[in-house]
């Protein structure tokens, strides 16, 4: 699950409310906007009855918020329910203006009336967002790291009603990688591939993302432990040209002999293939893959490898951006040695 800052989990919130625990004010925020969305989504089903919905919710934006319009809704009675739900949308950007003349609502707040405040980046440091986290519930959405991508690819699936299967949760994570807004396209795309109500497959995901994405990680860690040099330096400049971080792309090949380190020490234990996949959390599909590589190297190379990749990953941080080309060349020449 992406990272989020103190508060309940999406989940946990959700099940406040259906038991009647409800607060007067939520903050929503981060840049983590589908999970996001689906929260603010599923709150209004809980807390606003859909058949008094036109009367007891009201949406605002900041852009064009007056704090005296906001007040007047804000102090409205609700109609045939007991309370009423004010939506307060793109909350970043609310002036120090607006937000020191909304800090009323917290000295003063209506009993009837519950504030949902949404945005992305609030800056904390105000009162207005400070006292809102204190006083009710707030949540911060931050985009997933790599480890966590696949998780997050199954949740937005199911929100959907999309059937995926394991293997292309994987091979769909490998290629995208941590960017919400890509994995949703991608996803959109394979269901028009597909047709509704099919699932998606592993093939699938390599014919209609692997058009137009001519690297993953697997196929460099491939290269790498092959010595290919050459196919190695073009997969990783492919990474580049692909919009990816230099820091990023090495992040993804330690990970992965961080992987096939796991694996060397899981076929030593002559555990069962599917439960050897659970163990190093990846689909049933790709473990053929993993074992293959990890049987290709010494243990001794892969550890020799990840000190390569940490200096690499150093240097990326502290030479810059002109560096970027040399640092990734000379990687691959020290990985590719034979040992």
């Amino acid at each position: 699950m992406a990272k989020r800052a103190k508060g309940p989990s999406p989940a946990a919130l959700l099940a406040e409310i259906t038991k009647g625990d409800v607060r007067p004010f939520y903050l929503l925020h981060g840049d983590e906007e589908y999970e996001r969305e689906a929260l603010v989504a599923s709150m209004i089903e809980a807390l606003v009855p859909t058949q008094t919905r036109d009367f007891n919710l009201d949406v605002l934006r900041a852009g064009r918020l007056e704090v005296l319009d906001f007040f007047q809704v804000y102090e409205t009675y609700p109609m045939m329910a007991e309370s009423r739900l004010i939506v307060l949308r793109d909350a970043e950007a609310l002036t120090p203006d607006q937000c020191r003349g909304l800090e009323r609502v917290l000295t003063t707040p209506v009993e009837t009336s519950r504030l949902l405040v949404v945005g992305q980046k609030v800056d904390m440091r105000r009162k207005f967002f400070r006292e809102l986290s204190r006083r009710g519930r707030a949540l911060e959405f931050r985009p997933p790291y790599d480890n966590q991508v696949p998780q997050w690819i199954q949740r937005y699936a199911k929100r959907q009603g999309v059937l995926i299967e394991p293997a292309a949760v994987q091979l769909l994570s490998q290629y995208v990688g941590a960017k919400p807004r890509e994995l949703v396209s991608e996803v959109e795309k394979l269901v028009s591939f597909v047709g509704v109500g099919q699932s998606i497959t592993a093939s699938a995901v390599e014919q209609v993302a692997g058009i137009t994405r001519g690297a993953s990680v697997f196929e460099l860690a491939d290269a790498l432990g092959k010595g290919q040099g050459k196919l190695a330096q073009k997969l990783i400049h492919k990474f580049l040209s692909q919009g990816e971080e230099p820091t990023r792309a090495v992040a993804m090949v330690t990970r992965h002999f961080q992987l096939l380190l796991k694996a060397k020490g899981l076929m030593d234990q002559s555990l069962p293939r599917d439960k050897m996949a659970a163990e190093l959390g990846v689909a049933p599909f790709f473990l053929p893959g993993y074992l293959e590589q990890a049987q290709r190297r010494s243990a001794a190379w892969l550890w020799a490898g990840l000190s390569a990749l940490n200096e690499a990953d150093w240097r990326l941080k502290s030479q810059g951006r002109r560096q970027e080309h040399l640092v990734l060349d000379l990687l691959v020449i020290k990985l590719c040695r034979k040992h």
